[in-house]
């Protein structure tokens, strides 16, 4: 058996996944080690094996465009434009407002940093979530 921390990266390398850096580890590594030269070579006998026991099934011509119909006619998921800049809003209220209360509450501050760093926190989550929002589902597809 291979190194544990080789495994991921022989099937890469057998693959042509690998990167540059990553194959020349694994080459120098293989060099020294027996174990993991050994599995390397099990993986390109499989990788063999199944190249010649699978066949690519023939496709029609008007495949690909049949498949992009296929594609087009699947109903898309909700669009929440507004919802993103609404979230983005609140958290920088909720940051704002949590500042504010800070600032009020100066001389006892040590009583109340448990829940204004939670404060704080939830409305900064709510400001990142709205900008995850923004980008992911207000793009065209």
């Amino acid at each position: 058996m291979a190194c544990p921390e080789f495994e991921d990266l022989i099937s890469d390398y057998c693959e042509g996944a690998a990167s540059p850096a990553d194959s020349g580890l694994l080459e120098s590594h293989i060099a020294a080690c027996a174990a993991c030269r050994e599995w390397l070579a099990g993986q390109r006998e499989l990788d063999l094996r199944l190249a010649k026991s699978i066949v690519a099934p023939p496709l029609s011509l008007d495949f690909a465009g049949r498949l992009a119909a296929r594609i087009a006619a699947q109903p898309r998921a909700p669009r929440f434009r507004r919802l993103s800049a609404v979230l983005e809003v609140v958290g920088c209220l909720g940051i704002a407002a949590t500042a504010g209360f800070l600032l009020q509450q100066l001389p006892h501050a040590s009583d109340w940093v448990g829940l204004v760093t939670l404060a704080a926190s939830a409305g900064y989550a709510l400001w990142e979530t709205g900008k995850a929002l923004r980008t992911t589902h207000t793009k065209p597809y």
